[in-house]
């Protein structure tokens, strides 16, 4: 994502043509590579080589940017999946509202701005489709005064003719694919989903503040949808904010740009009944709007409303985040979303092929979900490739075409490090078991390399402390960062925790090549 500072001299510049335009269209050819480059470095390499490469800039029109995609397969994909992401993106680096639209071109690379690289998938321009499907525009209003959310899928899209009387919050502003139907619990998020459920069915009653946190593609974002869902169908009248932490930062930039901070107050301490915040670590640094979200939280919270926000890191770990608010935002719930287990990626991956209305075989199924093993989101994305292949070659997904098709990406997971790898490793170094590092003993030289095994585990796996605090026999997450603490400090005085670590660290990465 793209950040903006919160210094009114650092306010985001409107985007204006650079050298590099197209004599034809300066401004589409400069703002599509720009969110190209910005996109490319969040996205994964089956999405990016799979359905943004073959995408193409078709106009830019009155603040309306028209994306050409060569099949409704890829058309559909990208408005039900990263929509929200190219309204964010583009929004930014323009610095105005940026309306997306994502229509079916066959011909898209004849006379449309195309990504600089090219994949096989873009011969899937030959399949057949309907009329292309184009989203009515949306008039620039102020980032406080409107719903700061990503567009519904197309499908289920209500259109109001009368703005001024739009309420602060619109249900088609929620992906209604992301709902608790479509979501696949398992025993590595069944307390996330179980916790998001009652918070749909009563908000504030309990579980406010929610905290889920996890790695990237996990469902995070797809749980804050579904308690905006479903509490929309239990209480229709209920006010709902869902948003990006950047997009509450560059909302309180506008605030202070435009001196509206009543307008700003009003809509989130008084306009909603749930917030729903993603990815709050963006706050991380940002002093005056941890300040400005610390009395919002404070607020909704003493009127018993409900919050819910996600991060990929646990609240004391977000450095740059305030004390007081890691505080307020470990009061209520926290929930960790682990990746999947192999039956749970299983079922996910039956599910996603039957509402894209895939075929997909069990021993493929279970292919793929042995070789994606940390995003469900990559999981999807292989399928889907996957998918994209067996269309334009016309032949069946079958275990051999997979393999085939799928395995030069698939190599680089291979050989892959694990924890237990790391416990071998470092008991070993100790003349220790395995099993040692992971029970009570306190014994100095027991107590030790555990410790180095945790710091491993954190700094070589990036896991959270309350999973670091399962591997090793159920600890709390706390004397799991007091131990990683105790190991980084050491390493800046003692040569002997550096010799040991860097000798462990090489003998793991020699092994896992």
């Amino acid at each position: 994502m793209v950040a903006m500072r919160e210094t009114p001299e650092d306010f985001v510049q409107p985007f204006r043509p650079s050298a590099l335009s197209s004599p034809q269209n300066p401004d589409l050819h400069t703002l599509y590579q720009a969110v190209l480059q910005s996109l490319r470095r969040r996205l994964s390499l089956f999405v990016w080589q799979g359905f943004f490469e073959p995408l193409a800039a078709k106009s830019l029109v009155d603040n309306v940017l028209t994306l050409a995609a060569p099949s409704t397969f890829h058309r559909d994909w990208v408005q039900d999946h990263y929509l929200p992401e190219l309204l964010e993106t583009a929004g930014s680096i323009a610095g105005r509202r940026i309306q997306v639209v994502v229509v079916h071109d066959p011909d898209c690379g004849t006379s449309a701005v195309r990504s600089e690289q090219h994949t096989p998938l873009q011969q899937t321009r030959e399949l057949q489709t309907p009329a292309a499907y184009r989203e009515p525009e949306i008039q620039p209003t102020p980032v406080f005064d409107a719903p700061i959310v990503p567009l519904r899928a197309p499908e289920s899209r209500v259109v109001e003719d009368d703005s001024s009387s739009r309420p602060m919050f619109e249900s088609r502003a929620l992906n209604p694919n992301y709902n608790f139907d479509t979501f696949v619990p398992g025993p590595s998020n069944q307390m996330g989903f179980a916790a998001c459920n009652a918070v749909a069915e009563q908000p504030g009653a309990q579980y406010s503040p929610l905290f889920l946190f996890g790695s990237v593609g996990l469902g995070k974002t797809h749980l804050l949808h579904a308690i905006g869902l479903a509490a929309l169908q239990k209480q229709p009248n209920i006010r709902i904010l869902y948003m990006s932490a950047e997009q509450w930062v560059n909302a309180y930039i506008q605030a202070i740009r435009e001196r509206r901070f009543d307008s700003f107050r009003k809509k989130f301490r008084s306009g909603c009944d749930i917030l729903l915040i993603d990815d709050i670590q963006f706050l991380a640094g940002k002093d005056a709007s941890q300040d400005e979200f610390f009395h919002t939280f404070n607020s909704l919270h003493q009127a018993h409303k409900q919050i819910v926000v996600t991060s990929d890191k646990y609240p004391h770990e977000i450095e740059g985040l305030e004390e007081r608010l890691q505080t307020r935002l470990s009061w209520g719930l926290i929930a960790d979303i682990r990746p999947p287990e192999i039956e749970t990626r299983i079922a996910i991956l039956h599910k996603k092929a039957e509402a894209k209305n895939i075929h997909i075989s069990d021993d493929v199924a279970h292919y793929l979900a042995a070789q994606v093993t940390s995003s469900v989101r990559e999981l999807e994305g292989a399928l889907l490739r996957l998918s994209a292949f067996s269309s334009v070659t016309k032949s069946e997904i079958s275990l051999s075409h997979a393999k085939e098709y799928l395995s030069p990406v698939f190599r680089r997971t291979q050989g892959q490090l694990t924890p237990e790898k790391i416990c071998e490793n470092v008991a070993a170094y100790y003349d220790l078991r395995s099993a040692d590092l992971k029970g009570k003993s306190r014994q100095r030289q027991i107590a030790l390399a555990r410790q180095v095994a945790m710091s491993l585990c954190r700094s070589m796996l990036s896991l959270s402390l309350p999973e670091i605090g399962r591997l090793f026999g159920g600890r709390d997450h706390t004397t799991v960062l007091s131990s990683i603490r105790k190991i980084e400090e050491a390493r800046e005085v003692d040569i002997g925790i550096q010799s040991v670590l860097s000798r462990l660290e090489k003998s793991l990465l020699d092994g896992n090549r």
